[in-house]
């Protein structure tokens, strides 16, 4: 383990977002935030509370959890996590999406942008989904690839990816896309003055790519700095866009410079977007004795 010490320790703020609906899991999450759901395979703990661990491990100072449906279950999770750990009571922030979270992921992310404590013109904002499970071993890569980085990181918004062959992702997937489409993100690249740019983001159903394919998989954790989500700002007023990719996608196409960078194919996430997905990776993890 290498927590964060250097100055982006005080640079870099993660920021959770918990704010959706989770409609692929019907009646749960109706009553309950899907980042709130309890994991057999992680002693029943919750997402989120697997998240704000690993981000305290990592020696991460900033929180903010971005809250919208059901947000007073979130408020209520973060007041008795930090009734047992007083020194999370300054590092752990929650931001209320008000229903902007109803427009999309996007606009659930950009709502951080009306709370000074965090959207500070010096700071860096480290996205992480809050219905994704990260092995911690990913996190940490990703923190000391950004520790090597420091140059790049203050110029440019970052995205993560790792190469992986498409049948290991099927094995590893095979419960799930047995009974419906599985779509993973794969990304384009080009390099340019010793440089890795994205070139472009596709979805494809994991069914129909090719087992003997080896992908550029994205992993869902992206770093922006204060200057490009300012032009988020901007642009989600201009153009249709509801998620992180579709913003991304536009501002490549228009030019925008961003960063593309690999990170160690031994570490793994978890998308849990529907029950067979929770129920896949509780499976997974039972044949792994964990």
């Amino acid at each position: 383990m290498l927590p964060l010490k250097n100055e982006l320790q005080n640079k870099i703020s993660v920021i959770i977002l918990c704010a959706g609906e989770g409609t692929r899991f019907k009646e749960i999450t109706k009553s309950l935030p899907k980042p709130l759901l309890k994991i057999k395979s992680l002693n029943n703990t919750t997402i989120l509370h697997h998240t704000i661990n690993n981000c305290i491990k990592l020696g991460i100072n900033q929180i903010a959890v971005i809250k919208g449906h059901l947000g007073y279950q979130i408020d209520e999770f973060i007041s008795s996590l930090q009734k047992i750990k007083k020194d999370l009571t300054d590092k752990l922030l929650i931001i209320d999406s008000g229903f902007d979270y109803k427009l999309g992921p996007l606009y659930s992310f950009l709502s951080m942008t009306k709370n000074n404590m965090i959207f500070k013109k010096d700071n860096l904002f480290l996205v992480i989904p809050g219905d994704t499970i990260f092995e911690f071993n990913l996190l940490n890569d990703i923190i000391i690839t950004l520790m090597n980085n420091s140059n790049l990181i203050q110029e440019y918004p970052i995205l993560f990816y790792r190469k992986i062959k498409v049948s290991n992702l099927k094995e590893k997937y095979k419960n799930v896309i047995q009974n419906s489409p599985k779509f993973i993100s794969i990304v384009q690249i080009e390099s340019k003055n010793s440089k890795t740019f994205l070139k472009a983001i596709q979805q494809e159903d994991l069914r129909v790519v090719q087992d003997i394919e080896i992908i550029r998989q994205v992993i869902p954790v992206f770093l922006f700095n204060f200057k490009i989500v300012n032009e988020f700002l901007k642009l989600k007023e201009k153009i249709s866009a509801n998620t992180i990719r579709e913003i991304i996608t536009y501002m490549i196409n228009n030019g925008e410079k961003i960063i593309a960078i690999e990170i160690d194919n031994r570490f793994e996430f978890y998308d849990i977007d529907s029950k067979l997905d929770l129920y896949n990776y509780n499976l997974k993890k039972k044949k792994d004795g964990q």
